[in-house]
């Protein structure tokens, strides 16, 4: 299982764009980690307008949690969060200034500790 949590800026990315980034998102699960798309969920938090700051200036960053399957290798995380941050910046042009990408499995609970 995939769990996308995105978060977003109000009016920065269009719902016709999170709807590209929805079924590109799951692709790029699905194809990188092999997992079935059935089981890959994509959420967002949308940030009110004039609520998020970066330098003092009115945000227009995002971010791109996820939760992948454990026992991913560093090669394989890495290389989905490319996947990631490419897709992302092609659909809504933004830059990787104003993209934060994650992928946490349960190596990531063991770091913690």
């Amino acid at each position: 299982m995939i769990t996308y949590n995105c978060t977003i800026q109000e009016g920065v990315i269009s719902g016709e764009q999170r709807e590209i980034l929805n079924v590109r998102l799951v692709q790029i699960g699905a194809a990188v980690l092999g997992v079935p798309q059935d089981d890959i969920t994509v959420s967002y938090e949308i940030i009110p307008h004039g609520f998020g700051f970066r330098g003092g200036e009115i945000s227009t960053s995002s971010s791109v949690r996820s939760r992948i399957p454990d026992g991913c290798s560093q090669e394989k995380r890495v290389e989905f969060m490319q996947a990631v941050q490419d897709m992302w910046m092609e659909v809504t042009g933004q830059t990787t200034d104003e993209l934060v990408v994650g992928a946490a499995d349960a190596s990531y609970r063991n770091y913690q500790e």
